[in-house]
């Protein structure tokens, strides 16, 4: 169930960084702590990719399931897609679980465009310094370039026009990227880039990108001014620069969002009031960690394994008729507590279940003659439990069709080898499937 795992996490870790933002974007972007906001905004990140793997047991009941309930519920359940079985010409899987194939390649996909991205962004710059002329500094080196682009930073090179000629504007610009690498903002920006190929599907993430960087370039303007600088010829210097080329991904640009910039630079400073509205944040941390790291009981634990699964044929799982096939075959008594979601799910041949039991059931099933001559067919539900010494046990039919087809459904599943125990916090541990089996004549 490793599909998803990752279906669940990327859930959960979107839904947090959308909280996270939507407080920086409420209370804090219009402050003038840039300091504050730079770190909150990286600690979002850290926080939104954690949280969702941690479970604090504050409400501990064996099982592990969020406390948000309904997210882990519907895309992690214990279930085995149908198989469709045709009388006299094999089988065909059905296709419930394609959509989750096509989701992960797309997202594969975005994660590798995205690196391959950073990469090659990362290794322009690295040619724009070999071709360009170097001036080293003790802290910091000067390429100028012949290429027309925005002055900008990465790691310890500073990178300015060789037609930039008026000694005053490149001292500006000098002094405020000497900050970006001072403060290290080069690292913020490939930190984010790794977490945006990672979250890339999330809006709320390209928009904490925009932002980190708004705030990067507050901080180097702030520290510009601080200093022996007219304010009136930096934001000319600014806007002579608005029209150079966009900045590469990796780096600090000297000419990106100058408008926001301009605006912040006549902003007065935040009130000491302001300071006091990262306490709002103290009740939301709390919420989502109650919601994603802690556990409780859920309500109706069999629901886990039923997607798919009709409303008619739903009543027949949860309250099985009186009368229901039972195994044949000498079933092995529950020795412990059934679980419905654990954190190791059960491994069959050595793959995913979903995949695995179903091509054991396809190779092994026959399709019942004398139901294929009377052109029988229907859908079958079996539910057996893998046992915590791997063994198939206790399986029945609760949703029957005709006795040929329960029967042959029963004793192929009954037939399955040994399989590799679901486990609990590292013991082995007895779970339950539900498994439906589709009978079609031609």
């Amino acid at each position: 169930m490793i599909l998803n795992d990752l279906i669940v996490f990327i859930y959960e870790s979107g839904i947090c960084l959308a909280v996270l933002f939507a407080m920086y974007w409420l209370f804090l972007r219009k402050e003038t702590y840039f300091h504050f906001n730079r770190f909150y905004l990286l600690g979002s990140v850290i926080v939104a990719f954690t949280l969702p793997l941690i479970k604090l047991g504050l409400f501990e009941n064996g099982n592990d399931i969020s406390a948000l309930g309904g997210i882990s519920n519907v895309v992690d359940t214990i279930r085995i897609p149908a198989i469709t079985i045709e009388a006299g010409s094999g089988y065909t899987f059905s296709l419930s679980n394609s959509w989750q194939n096509l989701v992960l390649v797309a997202y594969l996909a975005g994660t590798f465009l995205l690196l391959a991205r950073t990469i090659l962004g990362i290794a322009r710059v690295t040619m724009l310094k070999r071709r360009g002329r170097v001036v080293r500094h003790k802290a910091y080196s000067i390429v100028f370039m012949e290429q027309k682009l925005a002055p900008f930073s990465f790691l310890k090179t500073i990178y300015i026009n060789e037609s930039l000629t008026e000694a005053q504007d490149r001292a500006y610009i000098i002094s405020h990227e000497r900050i970006h690498i001072r403060q290290l903002h080069t690292y913020d920006n490939l930190f984010v880039e790794f977490f945006l190929a990672i979250f890339w599907f999330n809006p709320f993430m390209w928009f904490l990108k925009g932002a980190l960087r708004n705030t990067h370039e507050y901080l180097a303007d702030n520290g510009v001014l601080k200093g022996n600088t007219s304010r009136t010829r930096y934001q000319s210097l600014l806007l002579k620069q608005i029209l150079g080329f966009s900045p590469m991904p990796v780096t600090s640009s000297f000419n990106s969002t100058i408008k926001k910039r301009i605006k912040m630079m006549c902003k007065n400073k935040s009130s000491v009031l302001a300071k006091f509205k990262p306490l709002l944040l103290v009740p939301v941390i709390t919420f989502l960690m109650l919601v994603f790291a802690c556990n409780e009981e859920p309500a109706q634990p069999a629901m886990e394994n039923l997607q798919g699964i009709s409303a008619d044929e739903l009543e027949a799982v949860t309250n099985p008729p009186e009368g229901v096939i039972e195994s044949p075959a000498e079933t092995d008594p529950v020795e412990h507590e059934i679980f419905y979601i654990v954190e190791d799910m059960p491994v069959f041949n050595g793959g995913d279940a979903a995949i695995e039991f179903r091509k054991f059931i396809a190779q092994n099933l026959q399709y019942p003659a004398r139901a294929a001559e009377n052109g029988t067919e229907g859908r079958v539900i079996i539910q057996f439990t893998v046992n915590s010494r791997g063994k198939v046990v206790d399986a029945m039919v609760v949703r029957s069709v005709d006795p040929d087809l329960d029967k042959e459904a029963l004793r192929v599943v009954n037939s399955s080898p040994e399989w590799e125990p679901g486990k609990q916090k590292g013991k082995a541990v007895n779970v339950l499937f539900t498994f439906p089996i589709n009978f079609v004549t031609q």
